[in-house]
């Protein structure tokens, strides 16, 4: 009886929390549309129509889990009489799976999660870690925390962050990536020159360098582990190179791994040409704004002046002080950064300025609303579901979408703009079209690569095994053909692949090709993805197999929908619903008249299925 009395008082806990959570929500929403409307009358500015049912679910489904509805998704909300039910389809989306696959796109382009040869052989341990932290829904700040300061093993499963370091293993390159990641900030410049355009100077950048100093991506054993491979390595070589290439690259796999954890120290180039310093100088890790954390050297700038150029200090751990100072709420880049991320993704537009461009005083032209968003962001502890809760439930996002040209307003963020769907959001769409339950297939806990599944393998073998699994194996492509398939089959039934969301796929199943074709990033850049259309996508989609999985498969979720209606009018109806997501307008009933193939072929093809609105 007391167990029981004891859950009751913890469920009754629960909801009390819950409840009070979404009262803040309200408010923080609240807060918002009050600034955005006192801005909008000021500016003299006619106040933005709301959007009906019909738009907001298709809106909604498209900003939070990637795709559009399938009929019967928008038909159960259409058909729902709770007058809250905006707000409850907004919490149960972003607690879906469709949550996961969606921002994993978002993510995965951010981070630049790709394969880059004999570097980071393999992404699937860093892919496994972004979507893991989506699936539980780890705070933002933690996160990135997390990527900055990873070390170890590279294929450790579950120690996937570690990949964010092995994908820009160049030292320097890797520090201007992540200050533009996770501060908005473009520094790259002064990587090797004074920046022209800003404050930063080369000394400003080898001084952030510093922090990070002698950490690297080491993919064979070290010196003191080698020794016990070398004599085998030279043996396999001179007598098989199948046998050598399996042994080096199974050994990497258990040993690749992120070295180093910063001495505070980093010397200037060779080429220094400024009056401020000279050439193999010491620079002591200094931050670029803000205030310096305390750093425990264990020689001093003087001491290390008088060592070889090459010297830069023993291992202090400075490392983890630089991503406590990027991730820091007093850092007046990092919560403004993500900020500005999200409200473009969800609105379309740039709340402060560029992502990758930004600087450390400007509010953008309504500092009074980035104010509070920064503030709403602290307030959620980084928590990004619910950051994202607030922004969907606000009057401005539920207001009509506004087109952007020559004629458009002057101010832009009382709103969605009208934009193109993500190539990704494009495909997944057709899945809506397919299936009855798009997200069927997303997974829902780690999905084992050859790579993770060997390294555990691994894990149990020595020297002698490595040399007996080289010279018995099958040559290096079949042995990673191998280790694939029995980790695909330990994964389990994953579905046919003509039903997997986009983010399902990995290296190992090829790049999703259609995608790629429709603007999806190649994650060489940061924020790669091109959504400006071209004549190739055109021709594709006038002449490609996704529609034709549609309008020729009679199994296609939309033809079994469709069965049996004979009525040329609700037939109009179901497919509107089904591609569109609203109803027919009169002006277009006319054309009841066609055929339903050509129907269906035209408004996949029109420019109101490949935008949002």
């Amino acid at each position: 009886m007391t167990r029981f009395l004891t859950l009751l008082c913890c469920l009754a806990a629960s909801v009390s929390v819950a409840v009070a959570q979404s009262a803040d929500q309200s408010e923080q929403s609240q807060r918002i549309d009050q600034l955005v409307r006192a801005k909008v009358d000021q500016v003299g500015q006619d106040r933005r129509p709301g959007i009906d049912e019909y738009t907001f679910c298709r809106r909604v489904y498209l900003d939070t889990i990637g795709r559009i509805p399938t009929i019967d998704e928008l038909e159960m909300f259409i058909e729902d009489k709770d007058p809250d039910k905006r707000a409850g389809l907004i919490r149960k989306l972003l607690h879906s799976k469709g949550y996961q696959s969606h921002w994993y796109n978002y993510w995965a382009d951010l981070l630049r999660v790709k394969y880059v040869g004999d570097k980071l052989h393999h992404p699937g341990n860093y892919a496994q870690w972004i979507k893991e932290s989506l699936r539980s829904n780890k705070p933002y700040d933690q996160m990135a925390h997390e990527l900055i300061n990873a070390g170890g093993p590279l294929y450790k499963p579950g120690n996937g962050a570690t990949g964010f370091y092995a994908r820009e293993s160049m030292p320097l390159d890797h520090l201007a990536n992540s200050v533009k990641t996770f501060l908005g900030l473009s520094i790259e410049c002064a990587q090797c020159h004074d920046h022209p355009f800003d404050i930063w100077t080369q000394k400003d950048f080898y001084k952030l360098a510093a922090f990070s100093s002698k950490t690297h991506l080491r993919v064979d054993p070290t010196a003191n582990l080698e020794k016990k491979y070398a004599k085998d390595r030279r043996i396999l070589k001179n007598k098989s190179f199948d046998e050598w290439i399996v042994y080096r690259e199974s050994v990497r796999v258990k040993h690749a791994a992120i070295h180093g954890n910063g001495t505070g120290f980093m010397r200037l180039p060779h080429d220094y040409q400024y009056d401020d310093g000279k050439p193999h100088e010491v620079m002591e890790a200094n931050v670029l704004f803000g205030e310096m954390p305390n750093l425990n050297h264990k020689v001093t700038k003087a001491e290390l002046d008088t060592l070889n150029h090459k010297n830069a200090g023993p291992p202090i751990n400075s490392r983890e002080s630089l991503a406590d100072w990027m991730v820091s709420s007093d850092n007046p880049l990092f919560t403004k950064s993500i900020v500005n991320r999200l409200w473009h993704q969800v609105m379309g537009t740039e709340l402060v300025g560029p992502l990758g461009s930004l600087s450390p005083d400007d509010m953008g032209p309504h500092p009074e609303l980035t104010e509070e968003l920064v503030a709403i962001m602290k307030a959620s502890r980084y928590d990004l579901k619910r950051f994202l809760s607030v922004l969907f439930n606000s009057r401005a996002y539920q207001s009509r979408a506004a087109t952007l040209n020559a004629d458009g307003p002057d101010y832009v963020l009382d709103g969605p703009i009208v934009r193109r769907l993500s190539a990704e959001a494009i495909v997944d769409s057709f899945l809506s079209l397919k299936t009855e339950d798009p997200d069927q297939y997303v997974p829902t806990e780690f999905q084992w690569d050859g790579f993770t599944h060997f390294y555990e393998k691994a894990q149990k073998m020595n020297v002698q095994d490595f040399v007996d699994y080289s010279i018995k194996g099958p040559g290096r492509a079949a042995f990673q053909k191998r280790e694939e398939k029995a980790a695909k089959k330990r994964n389990g039934d994953m579905g046919p692949k003509h039903l997997w969301r986009v983010s399902t796929y990995g290296h190992v199943d090829g790049s999703h090709e259609v995608a790629m074709l429709l603007g999806k990033s190649d994650r060489e850049l940061i924020d790669g993805a091109n959504k400006e259309p071209n004549i190739p996508q055109i021709l594709y989609l006038m002449n490609g197999h996704l529609e034709h999985e549609i309008m020729s498969q009679p199994l296609a979720y939309l033809h079994r929908k469709l069965e049996g209606i004979t009525n040329p009018d609700q037939r109009m109806e179901v497919i509107w619903k089904a591609i569109l997501g609203r109803l027919p307008k009169a002006s277009e009933r006319a054309l009841v008249a066609h055929e339903q193939d050509d129907l269906i072929w035209a408004l996949l093809n029109s420019n109101e299925f490949r935008f949002a609105k």
